[in-house]
């Protein structure tokens, strides 16, 4: 994924995440990860795969297509 993609990508998660009320420490255990690691996954500075995509998704109570869109879009 190229980088502006990858950042999209983050900025959907932490805008998602967000409107949802999860702090990022929350959320990254939620999803099996550390808190540095989403914060890269947000920041664009990671790739994430569709297995954590899709975690996210069912913490976000979201489709996994719904993270390929900034929220205030929908």
């Amino acid at each position: 994924m190229p980088l502006n993609n990858s950042l999209e990508m983050g900025n959907n998660i932490r805008k998602w995440r967000s409107l949802k009320g999860f702090k990022q420490i929350t959320f990254a255990e939620l999803i099996g990860t550390s808190k540095t690691t989403l914060s890269k996954i947000e920041n664009g500075k990671s790739a994430v795969s569709v297995k954590r995509l899709q975690k996210m998704a069912v913490c976000l109570n979201i489709k996994t297509t719904q993270l390929f869109s900034d929220p205030s879009d929908l």
